[in-house]
């Protein structure tokens, strides 16, 4: 029977493809940092005006914010996190 490689060693070939995933989750975290940032900021004022005196519009708004950060937050761990294969 011919002998097989181990699945669990890693390839020296495999190596060198972290640095450009990395680089590529870096970028993409960056453009949705900017993304967010910009919608946050035009119309974050916009909707607390409109929902000051609705307390449940209040609630829904503060919960997409919530996880509009929660998920950007999520992306840069998981941007910053370099994982062995």
């Amino acid at each position: 029977m011919p002998e097989s490689l181990s699945i669990a060693s890693p390839s020296v070939a495999a190596e060198p493809a972290l640095v450009p995933r990395n680089t590529a989750r870096v970028a993409i975290s960056t453009l949705l940092t900017v993304l967010d940032s910009w919608a946050v900021v035009a119309f974050g004022g916009t909707l607390r005006r409109v929902s000051a005196h609705h307390p449940i519009w209040l609630t829904g708004i503060v919960l997409l914010f919530v996880f509009l950060f929660a998920s950007l937050a999520r992306t840069w761990y998981l941007a910053l996190t370099v994982r062995p294969r």
